[in-house]
This record gives C-alpha cells, structure tokens and sequence, in this order.
C-alpha cells in the first residue's frame, strides 16, 4: 500500500487499484494505452500526483453519479464523462459546493452499452436509474468484476430525496440480476469491499418489501422527511 496526502492507494490486481479518500473509496484501472478514474472522492488532495505513482498513462476520469463524494476531485482534470441524465446534478453539486472549476473543464457523455477500451482491458457502460437519474455501472467482464457506484452496498443506500426513485432502483437491480452470469463481485464505494453479486437479490427483495409497504421505516435525521428501512443485507434511506 501506498499514500500521497490523504490518499491510501492499494494494488488489488496487476492492473487495478484501490483509492480511498476519508469515506469514500474510488478505484483506477490501468491498460496499455490509457488509465480510467472511477470517481474522484473528496478531492480532499493532490489526486493526479497520487495517480502518477502508478501510472504516467492518460487518465480518463468516470463518474458513477454526480453526488458529492465522488465528484469533488473532478476540478483537477480537464474533462469528466457521465452519463448526460447526470449533468443538471453535477452542475447543480457543483455550485452548491462551491467548487472551484475551470472554465476549460468539460463534460462529456457515455451512453448504454458504451465500451471503454483501456488497450488490453475494457469496461462496458450500463444505465442504472434510481440512486440518481444517470447513475452507471461499469462491467469488467472478463475479470468479472462490476462496479455500480452507491447503487449496490450493504451499507446505507440512499434514495430519498425527490431526484432518486425506488421504483426505478428496482429495475435497475433487476436488469443487474439477469446480467450475474458476466460477473462475480462488486467494487464499492462505501461499506463491506467487495461484496458478492448474491446481494442483488437480497436488494430486489427489500425494494419489493418496501415498495409494499412490509419493511416498518425508523425516523431519521439523515434526509428531511425520509425513514430508514432495514431489509437485511443493506438499508434504504427512503
């Protein structure tokens, strides 16, 4: 393991690392022609010199969703990709941070079934809707590995302020659990790492029961006027 700042940087394969910033854990893949940034945490310091201990590579920066611990290093690079569902968001955290940022900073779009070609590696884009309205998952399959940013934890989901939908969630987990043939385990951002794709039906099943009305929500000061309901294998902020 090794630390720039407040960064910890941990080697999980040849070519894949793990970054954590405070609470936030955010991963680096690197091909042979280029390197991909899943989310940029806290911003909390000098990313791109954290990233330079790894690889000297072109980084392209992704962003799972727009919330705010896995937006607030995007300020030190040029350009961020996400999916365009996701832009008032990010514009909106942006100025509600007060970040400071470049006019020359872009944003720009990835779409459903969009590959990332690393050289050597390659991640496939899959629409999500629910957490937020654009969040993505990215498949590794032929490492078998899935990351989905805050959609899939067995920590505190949230989904309860009036951009994000249960009902949309369900879905979303639904099209996940059809595709668990292609992967193994999920990188997360937050809670247990990794988790095992099994957790997909215990998140199909606690939306269901909630959606119905069988999970009894506890009140909580986390979002104004939601409850917290604990289905087991995570909770929802709902």
């Amino acid at each position: 393991m090794s630390e720039n700042n407040v960064y910890k940087l941990e080697q999980l394969d040849p070519t894949s690392w793990k970054i954590t910033d405070a609470d936030a854990r955010f991963f680096l893949f690197v091909g042979t022609e280029k390197a991909l940034l899943v989310d940029s945490g806290h911003g909390s310091g000098d990313l791109k010199k954290a990233i330079e201990q790894v690889t000297k590579l072109p980084v392209m920066l992704v962003n799972t969703h727009a919330d705010h611990d896995h937006i607030r290093g995007n300020a030190q690079f040029e350009c961020a990709y996400m999916h365009p569902s996701e832009f008032a968001l990010y514009r909106s955290e942006i100025v509600r941070l007060n970040i400071s940022i470049s006019r020359e900073h872009t944003v720009l779009p990835l779409w459903e079934g969009d590959i990332i070609d690393l050289g050597n590696r390659s991640l496939e884009v899959i629409l999500i809707p629910g957490h937020t309205p654009g969040s993505i998952a990215l498949l590794d399959a032929f490492n078998r590995i899935l990351l989905a940013g805050d959609s899939i934890l067995d920590d505190r989901i949230a989904m309860g302020e009036p951009s994000r939908d249960l009902e949309a969630y369900l879905c979303s987990m639904e099209k996940l659990n059809g595709m668990r043939d292609r992967f193994d385990v999920v990188y997360t951002p937050h809670g247990g790492f990794p988790v095992g794709a099994d957790i997909l039906e215990g998140l199909i099943s606690g939306a269901k029961r909630c959606l119905s009305g069988e999970v009894e929500g506890i009140e909580t000061d986390i979002v104004k006027n939601a409850k917290l309901y604990d289905i087991g294998v995570a909770k929802f902020v709902y």
